[in-house]
C-alpha cells in the first residue's frame, strides 16, 4: 500500500466522482426523508381535524395514506446509509468532528428512530378506533420523528462551520454567532420542504379524483413554498459569507421555479377535469424536481465551499507525514521480518527477546524499557530461589507489578529459559546467609513489623496476599546479602515496602540474615 500512514489518504474513487454520487445518493435519501415526514405530519394534522369534525370517511381515506409511511421511511433509512459512508470519507474531519462534539445527540438518533417508526404504525392501526391512543401514539412518534432531523441538521451545520468547532466543545457559543439561528431555520427549511413534497407526492397518488382531497392538498402545497421562501430569506444570510457564484445560480434557478409552483397553486376556483388530470400537474411536475435539485446544489455547494480546502489541507499534512515516516518504512519492516524469523527454542533467544528490554543483559533490572515501569524491574541477577517458584512467576506473571505471564511458551522453551537463568545468574544456588548473631531488636521487629506481610516463615501473610505486588514467598525465594539490604534500606518504590533507613545499620543487617535464613 502506498499512502500506508494513514487510510484516509486511499480514496475508493476519484473525488470528483465520490461529490457527484453523494449528491445522487443524498438526494434520493433526502427526497424519501421528506416524503416520509410530510406523510407523518399531514397525516397527523388531518387526523386532529377529523376527529373534531367526527368524519369517519375522511379518516378512512388518512389512514390509506398514512400507510404509505411504511414503504417511505423504509426507502429513507436504506438509502441514507450511501450518503453516510461518503461523507466520512471525503469530509472526514469535518463529520467525525461535528459528530464527535454532538455525541449525546448523534447516539439517541437510532433509539427515535424506533421509538418514532413503532408509534407512527399504532397510529396508524389504530386510527378508526378510540381517538386517545391514535393521538397519543401520533404525538410520540411525529414528536420523536421530528426531532431526528433537528440533530441531523445540527450536526451537518456543526460539520460545515469549522470556526465554531471550539467555541462548541466548550459549550460558549459566541453572541455573535449564526450558527444557532442557522441550525434553526435550517431545521425549518427541512420542514417545509417536507411538507411541499409530501403533499405533492399524496396529491399524484392517493387523492385520486376526490376534487375536494385535491384542493386540501393544493392548499398545504401552496403554503409549504410560501414557507419555504419565508424561510429562506433569513437562511441565506446566515450562509452570506461562504456564499459563492454557483451557490447564486442554484438558488436563483429554485427561487424561480419556488414562485412558478406558487403561481400554479394560487386560490383559484374549484376546476372539475373530466379526464381526472390534475389542474397544473405538468408543471408541477416539471418544476417540482427543479426546486429540489436547485436547493440540494445549494446544499453541497456550500458543504464544498467549507470542507473541501480544510479536507484537503489535512490531506497533504497526513501526506507530507507519511513522506516523513517513509525514510523508516525499510528499517522497520526490516526490524520486523527479523522478529517473524526469530526463533524461540532456546534460552538465550527467549532471554534476549523476552526478558532483556526489562531485566537488562546483566539482570540488573536495567533495560531499556525499565525506565517505563512504575515499579522497577527486579535485580535477578541478585535472586536465589526454588526453580519450581520462578517457573511458577513464569507462567503466572507478578500481578500488580510490569512482570507478565509467559504462557506463550510451552514447557520445553520455559525449561530453556531456566536452565538459561541458572547458567547466567546462578539463580536456583544455595541462599547466600550472613554469618552474624542476630540480636534482640532485630527478632522483634521481624516478629511485630515485618511479618505482617511478609509472615513468620516467609510464607506471604492473610494480609500481604491480598497486595498487589504481593510481597514473595521468602522460603523459597531470597535475594543476595547487599541486594536484601538495599530494598531494607530504600524500600521497593511503587510498592507497599518502605523504607528502614532510619533503622541502625547493625539491625538492618540483622533482619537481611533473619530473611536469608527463612530459604535456608
Amino acid at each position: 500500500m502506498t499512502p500506508w500512514k494513514d487510510l484516509f489518504l486511499a480514496l475508493p474513487l476519484p473525488e470528483m466522482w465520490l461529490r457527484i454520487l453523494l449528491f445522487v445518493t443524498f438526494g434520493l435519501h433526502l427526497l424519501f426523508v421528506l416524503l416520509m415526514l410530510g406523510t407523518a405530519m399531514l397525516g397527523f394534522i388531518y387526523f386532529l381535524k377529523d376527529c373534531c369534525s367526527g368524519n369517519q370517511v375522511e379518516m378512512g381515506w388518512n389512514q390509506r395514506m398514512v400507510k404509505s409511511h411504511l414503504g417511505l421511511k423504509s426507502l429513507a433509512v436504506v438509502l441514507g446509509v450511501g450518503p453516510l459512508l461518503i461523507i466520512q470519507v471525503i469530509y472526514s474531519l469535518g463529520f467525525f468532528t461535528a459528530t464527535g462534539l454532538q455525541a449525546f445527540t448523534w447516539l439517541s438518533v437510532i433509539p427515535l428512530l424506533i421509538l418514532a417508526f413503532l408509534a407512527i404504525e399504532l397510529f396508524e392501526h389504530k386510527m378508526l378506533s378510540r381517538p386517545w391512543l391514535p393521538f397519543i401514539s401520533g404525538a410520540i412518534g411525529l414528536g420523536a420523528l421530528l426531532t431526528v432531523p433537528a440533530i441531523f441538521t445540527g450536526a451537518l451545520s456543526l460539520m460545515e462551520r469549522p470556526g465554531e468547532w471550539t467555541g462548541f466543545a466548550a459549550k460558549v457559543m459566541a453572541p455573535g454567532s449564526v450558527y444557532l439561528p442557522h441550525w434553526l431555520f435550517r431545521y425549518l427549511h427541512v420542514l417545509g420542504a417536507a411538507i411541499v413534497f409530501g403533499a405533492a407526492f399524496h396529491l399524484f397518488f392517493t387523492a385520486g379524483q376526490d376534487t375536494e382531497k385535491r384542493a386540501r392538498l393544493r392548499a398545504w402545497l401552496f403554503g409549504g413554498v410560501l414557507f419555504q421562501v419565508a424561510i429562506g430569506v433569513p437562511l441565506l444570510f446566515t450562509v452570506a459569507n461562504v456564499f459563492n457564484w454557483t451557490v447564486l445560480a442554484a438558488v436563483t434557478l429554485g427561487s424561480a421555479a419556488a414562485m412558478a409552483v406558487a403561481w400554479t397553486l394560487r386560490p383559484a376556483p374549484v376546476m372539475t377535469l373530466t379526464d381526472g388530470s390534475i389542474r397544473g400537474g405538468r408543471a408541477l411536475l416539471l418544476l417540482l424536481p427543479v426546486v429540489f435539485v436547485s436547493m440540494l446544489a445549494a446544499r453541497q455547494s456550500l458543504q464544498d465551499s467549507t470542507l473541501m480546502p480544510l479536507h484537503r489541507q489535512a490531506r497533504t499534512a497526513l501526506a507530507q507525514e507519511s513522506a516523513d515516516l517513509g525514510q523508516f518504512r525499510k528499517p522497520a519492516l526490516d526490524a520486523f521480518r527479523l522478529k517473524l524469523a526469530t526463533v524461540y527454542d532456546n534460552g538465550p533467544t527467549i532471554y534476549a527477546k523476552s526478558c532483556q528490554p526489562c531485566h537488562g543483559v546483566g539482570g540488573l533490572g536495567d533495560g531499556p524499557a525499565a525506565v517505563r515501569l512504575l515499579i522497577r524491574a527486579e535485580d535477578i541477577a541478585a535472586v536465589r530461589a526454588d526453580r519450581d517458584y520462578v517457573r511458577q512467576i513464569l507462567l503466572s506473571g507478578w500481578p500488580g507489578s510490569g512482570m507478565p505471564y509467559f504462557t506463550v511458551f510451552d514447557k520445553d522453551k520455559i525449561d530453556a529459559l531456566l536452565d538459561q537463568l541458572n547458567t547466567t545468574f546462578t539463580m536456583f544456588g544455595p541462599t547466600t546467609v550472613p554469618k552474624r548473631a542476630v540480636g534482640q531488636q532485630a527478632r522483634d521487629l521481624w516478629k511485630n513489623t515485618c511479618a505482617t506481610c511478609h509472615g513468620a516463615t516467609g510464607q506471604p501473610s492473610a494480609f500481604g496476599l491480598t497486595l498487589r505486588p504481593a510481597p514473595p514467598d521468602l522460603s523459597r525465594f531470597s535475594l543476595e546479602p547487599e541486594r536484601s539490604l538495599q530494598i531494607i534500606t530504600e524500600g521497593y518504590p511503587g510498592t507497599v515496602m518502605q523504607p528502614y533507613r532510619n533503622l541502625p545499620e547493625e539491625t538492618r543487617r540483622d533482619l537481611v540474615a533473619i530473611s536469608s535464613n527463612l530459604r535456608r
